[in-house]
């Protein structure tokens, strides 16, 4: 039978992967819970209200430094949230891990919205930040490992990138939150900032009820030894009986990959993580992703979007937040549009370069047009460059939406190899927040010193990072994540030049590439990425092609 395409291909995935769907869909409420909280602060810290309730002076010095201590101290946690996922995910599980997540973010929360009752003290509400920002970073590390190591092959970047659509969603739902209590809430005035933070409950509630209706991930439960249980939620997540030919052979091919290699300790993750030059690239790949997307510059534009549109012309705080609100319409539409129409069919790497370019090309014009033309003027109307550069930063989240924003989280989760997930994906989330912090603590003070200078930085970082996926990152697509690893062999940087070209890209011959009973790692080199004499003749036709070192 015809294999359908495009939005009918989609419905009849929905269908046959419907399990894994549902599974996904609930899980990604945990890329909704960082999402609202992103968008929201913006837009309170700009509302007159939270800054009498907290006696700050927006004419003060020091203002621009408290706006960054009250985003910032968020990933602060974030970043102890993700170093924390090794632990809890690989001991607990991933389930449990997303429960105990969901909790602490909960609490955190109401923390916050509880905060400058009865003083204006910051105290309350930076302890509220951070315990909500450890469930944030937990969340963020252990739901893309989580779908991943559920998701059937054929959907798997779709289901993990449906992580970053939940996450843009909230952005975007908070942005209009904050837009609509400015513009037409008439109540109590501290009610104005307390119910944007009272409402990001709601993702951790539907998360937290939800998860317990799923299973736990069939690989973790490989690694404890736990093949029964394995057996019985591979069959339910892929909607087949434990007798089914297919369910037993992807069992057969999880225990092969993880033989010896079951239970082990951190130490004995971090030594297998360095025990190879291909094994260490693997790793690191996913850090370095997570560092190009954190210097993109999209969380500058996320945190303080209202002041950024202020700075090129957007007069008011309403029409500030009206074009945030538009900003978040727009990045949600493409990702949408990106994960049903392009991560599954042009495949990861091509995403990630066009996604680059288009980026710099924004922060280029945006830079150079704030350079040449100076700050905007209180009261002046705007020119056509000046509507463009506002175009540009609804441009930006255009490339952004279908390349950096999900495939990081895609790819980090898919190069990682199996037994040492739990750490790679903590490293690369803690990367993520490390940076994500940095940025959001360094924002207001670069707009208030070198203004059009912020835009440039990051419009070379994007130049840097396109440069990276072209060179350094090979294409996964449709590849069996206990079969990514011949995409590591060879020369590294030669197959990555080829997966460019779509006639010569390696996921082509292994989408239905498997090994048997001998596992891939051989007993006298293991984890150095080498081929097993049984395997050999599989990956010989995927290697012709980049064979000289």
């Amino acid at each position: 039978m015809e294999k359908k395409t495009g939005f009918r291909g989609i419905l009849a995935d929905i269908h046959t992967y419907r399990r894994a769907y549902v599974l996904t869909i609930i899980a990604s409420f945990g890329g909704m819970l960082f999402g609202w909280d992103t968008g929201l602060i913006g837009g309170i810290l700009t509302m007159s209200s939270f800054q009498q309730s907290f006696a700050l002076d927006k004419t003060s010095k020091n203002f621009s430094n408290l706006q960054g201590n009250i985003v910032s101290i968020l990933q602060g946690g974030c970043f102890f949230g993700a170093a924390s996922s090794f632990y809890l995910g690989d001991r607990l599980g991933r389930k449990v891990a997303l429960i105990i997540a969901s909790v602490i973010f909960l609490g955190g929360s109401l923390i916050q919205t509880c905060a400058a009752l009865n003083s204006s003290s910051l105290a309350q509400l930076y302890v509220g930040r951070f315990i909500g920002g450890f469930g944030v970073g937990l969340v963020s590390a252990v739901v893309p490992t989580y779908i991943g190591e559920n998701a059937n092959k054929e959907i798997r970047g779709r289901c993990i990138g449906t992580m970053q659509l939940f996450n843009t969603t909230g952005i975007m739902l908070s942005y209009f939150v904050n837009y609509g209590i400015e513009k037409n809430f008439k109540g109590r005035a501290d009610l104005k900032w307390r119910i944007p933070f009272a409402l990001q409950m709601l993702p951790g509630l539907l998360l937290l009820v939800g998860i317990f209706s799923q299973n736990e991930s069939p690989r973790w439960l490989v690694e404890k030894n736990r093949i029964d249980d394995a057996r019985r939620v591979l069959s339910r997540v892929r909607a087949k009986s434990e007798q089914d030919s297919s369910v037993e052979h992807e069992l057969q091919e999880i225990i092969n990959d993880f033989r010896g290699r079951e239970k082990m300790s951190f130490i004995q993750q971090a030594r297998a993580a360095f025990e190879s030059r291909k094994i260490f690239y693997r790793c690191s790949m996913a850090i370095i992703l997570m560092f190009w997307q954190q210097w993109s510059g999209t969380n500058s534009i996320n945190y303080y979007s209202p002041q950024i549109f202020a700075s090129i012309g957007v007069k008011g705080t309403s029409a500030g937040l009206f074009a945030t609100g538009i900003y978040g319409v727009v990045k949600v539409v493409f990702t949408l549009f990106g994960l049903m129409l392009a991560t599954e069919q042009i495949g990861r790497k091509w995403l990630l370069i066009v996604g680059g370019a288009g980026q710099a090309f924004a922060m280029f014009y945006i830079g150079i047009h704030s350079g040449v033309v100076g700050p905007a003027v209180p009261n002046a109307g705007l020119n056509g460059s000046g509507v463009f550069s506002i175009v540009c930063v609804y441009l930006f989240v255009v490339f952004y939406s279908f390349g950096w924003g999900p495939i990081p989280f895609i790819l980090s989760a898919e190069s990682a190899p199996n037994h040492v997930r739990s750490l790679v994906m903590a490293l690369a989330l803690m990367t993520q927040w490390l940076f994500n912090f940095v940025i959001a603590k360094i924002t207001p003070i670069m707009l208030s010193n070198i203004t059009y200078g912020t835009f440039l930085l990051f419009g070379v970082a994007c130049t840097f990072a396109c440069l990276y996926s072209i060179f350094c990152v090979p294409e996964t697509r449709n590849v069996p994540l206990e079969s990514v690893y011949l995409l590591f062999e060879g020369s590294i940087i030669k197959g990555c030049v080829n997966d460019v070209f779509p006639s010569r890209t390696r996921a082509r011959n292994l989408q239905n590439h498997s090994h048997d009973v001998h596992n891939h790692y051989t007993s006298d080199n293991e984890g150095d990425g080498s081929i097993d004499v049984e395997n050999k003749k599989d990956a010989v036709h995927i290697e012709s092609s980049h064979t000289s070192v």
